[in-house]
């Protein structure tokens, strides 16, 4: 109870600082994204004024990690704090061909979840769960996925992030290099599915067995 409310609380001071701080006043920033990047010392400026809440996050959320070194990357999403990189030599934005995938045992959960179907593809879906104990649905909806891959200095693999929905703030190096490839969106990789059962436009449906 006691850390319910103090994680309550934690999150009313984030949410009133991001008001108060965010976006980033002083920080570069590329266009129609949520990411902010400067010098060390701008970041570091901007830096002070979250690491309080960040420290406070840390003690709620990771509390045997005593000897680590941590930053919000590592932090739960929920509790919308800026995630932060240090010493980011390279990023690249990508856009990638993604799918949402969910499995149903019964149609009116299916409808539910991905809405309406025409009555004969529901009458296919029907057939197909009847036809075997272990017949199953899943629906596969496409979407376009926007993550980061982030290079820092002297590391030697990438982050990948998602950052849509907290933010991110980077700190370069000198000869920091920002690649955009969002005009280009990465091939999505072949569909094990075919000939779906049913497609609303939204979402299409399969047959498979579990």
């Amino acid at each position: 109870m006691q850390d319910a409310i103090a994680i309550q609380s934690l999150k009313s001071d984030i949410a009133l600082l991001r008001q108060n701080i965010w976006p980033p006043a002083n920080l570069a920033h590329v266009e129609g994204l949520p990411i902010y990047y400067g010098s060390k010392s701008e970041v570091d400026t901007y830096y002070r004024q979250w690491i309080g809440l960040i420290e406070r996050a840390q003690e709620l959320f990771q509390p045997f990690m005593e000897d680590e070194v941590l930053d919000a990357i590592q932090l739960p999403s929920h509790l919308n704090l800026p995630l932060f990189f240090f010493h980011v030599d390279r990023i690249r934005i990508n856009k990638t061909r993604a799918k949402e995938s969910k499995t149903f045992r019964g149609i009116a959960s299916l409808i539910e979840k991905c809405g309406q179907f025409k009555p004969e593809q529901i009458l296919k879906m029907t057939h197909w769960l009847n036809s075997d104990d272990t017949a199953a649905l899943v629906a596969h909806r496409e979407f376009i996925d926007l993550r980061t891959y982030i290079f820092q200095h002297g590391a030697s693999e990438y982050t990948r992030t998602r950052f849509y929905v907290n933010g991110l703030i980077l700190s370069t190096e000198k000869d920091f290099e920002l690649v955009d490839a969002r005009d280009k969106p990465r091939k999505q990789r072949n569909d094990s599915y075919s000939d779906p059962l049913a497609d609303n436009e939204v979402w299409k449906v399969f047959g498979k067995y579990r």
